[in-house]
C-alpha cells in the first residue's frame, strides 16, 4: 500500500502527528498495528479481500481434513489431531495437537515405530465453514506479524509462510514439488487496508492529536 490508497486527511494528519516525540509516535503506531492486524486476520477468516469482495473459491470439489492419529514413538504410545505432514532437510515431519501432552507437538516420521490409527475424511467444499476454508495457518497471530516504531507500522507473515502467502496474495504460479507442472493461482489479497480500517486510523490519529 502506498500513500495513495489514503485520504488526504489522513496524510495531513499524519503531517501533524510528524511534530509529535519518536516515544509518542511509537506508542501510536502500536495501537494502530494491533487493529490493522486484528481487522486483517478477520478477513483472511471470513475469506473477504480488503474491498469486501470474496476470495476466489477453491477448484476442488472436495478436500482432505486430518481429523486423527495414534502410533508408536520411541515405545510410547501418542496420539494427535489435526495433525499435518511437512517435509524437512532432515526428513517428513508431523505436527499436531498432543493429547498426552496438551500442546503442539511435531515427530520425524522415521522415528515412529508403526501406526496404529489415520483418520481422514473429505468433505465438500461447496459450502464453506470452518473447516474447508482456506489460509487457516496464515490466519493466526503466530504467523501474521506485527512490527511498530515511531517511523512506522508494518504486516508481514512468518518467513515459513511467506512464500505461499505471497503465490495468493499477488496471484502467481507455483512449481508443484518434484514435478514440471506449474499451477497458476487466483489473486487473493491476504494483507491490506480497508476503507473501515482507514476510517479507524483517521480517528486513532485525530483522537492522539486531541489529547
Amino acid at each position: 500500500m502506498n500513500a495513495d490508497d489514503f485520504s488526504p486527511l489522513t496524510q495531513a494528519l499524519a503531517a501533524m502527528l510528524a511534530k509529535a516525540s519518536p516515544n509518542e509516535r511509537k506508542k501510536l503506531a502500536r495501537e494502530i498495528a494491533r487493529d490493522l492486524r486484528k481487522s486483517n486476520l478477520q478477513r483472511i477468516r471470513a475469506q473477504k479481500n480488503p474491498d469486501g469482495s470474496a476470495f476466489t473459491k477453491r477448484k476442488a470439489s472436495t478436500v482432505t481434513v486430518l481429523r486423527g492419529m495414534k502410533f508408536v514413538w520411541k515405545g510410547q504410545p501418542r496420539s494427535l489431531k489435526n495433525w499435518r505432514l511437512r517435509k524437512t532437510k532432515k526428513g517428513e515431519v508431523i505436527t499436531g495437537y498432543d493429547l498426552e501432552k496438551k500442546a503442539e507437538r511435531s515427530f520425524y516420521k522415521r522415528d515412529i515405530l508403526r501406526f496404529i490409527e489415520v483418520k481422514k475424511d473429505k468433505i465438500s467444499t461447496a459450502k464453506p465453514n470452518k473447516q474447508t476454508r482456506m489460509f487457516k495457518r496464515l490466519a493466526t497471530a503466530r504467523y501474521l506479524r506485527m512490527s511498530a516504531n515511531d517511523k512506522g507500522v508494518t504486516l508481514s507473515f512468518a518467513p515459513q509462510v511467506a512464500g505461499i502467502a505471497a503465490v495468493h496474495h499477488y496471484g502467481l504460479k507455483e512449481r508443484v514439488r518434484g514435478k514440471s507442472l506449474e499451477i497458476q493461482y487466483p489473486e487473493r489479497k491476504l494483507l491490506g487496508f480497508s476503507p473501515a480500517d482507514i476510517k479507524h486510523i483517521e480517528n486513532q490519529l485525530l483522537e492522539f492529536l486531541s489529547r
